[in-house]
């Protein structure tokens, strides 16, 4: 992969706390999807931030660990007015967008999904 994972995602982390969804997008291939396991919901990177996700969110990455498969993980700190946890991130790559993000959630306050995600169990995204 040619391009520098390290600062690639950092700057992915950076574009979800400035809920700057313009930036976000140019992180994906054009045939992306997210998974949010925990959740049980899927969609295309354009639903990831919205109005409700990311107010006034902060991110920390604690680590990024390169996978013998190509996949990338990245384990992320989060804190908002409404969520505080870690995600595990597990980026797949193709044309050095990403194709696919499968997520993990931790959150560190009693198990609460957030509600942005809570309503994504009802809505169809895809």
């Amino acid at each position: 992969m040619l391009i520098e994972v390290n600062e690639f995602l950092t700057n992915y982390w950076q574009a979800v706390d400035d809920k700057n969804k313009e930036e976000f997008l140019t992180f994906f291939h054009a045939d992306a999807m997210i998974y949010l396991h925990d959740s049980n919901a899927q969609f295309p990177p354009e639903f990831y931030i919205d109005d409700e996700h990311g107010d006034g969110w902060s991110s920390t990455i604690d680590r990024i660990e390169k996978l013998t498969n190509g996949q990338v993980i990245t384990t992320t700190f989060h804190r908002s007015p409404n969520w505080v946890g870690f995600v595990n991130s597990f980026f797949t790559f193709k044309d050095e967008k990403i194709i696919e993000l499968h997520e993990y959630f931790s959150p560190c306050d009693d198990n609460i999904v957030p509600q942005w995600r809570e309503d994504l169990k009802d809505e169809e995204r895809v």
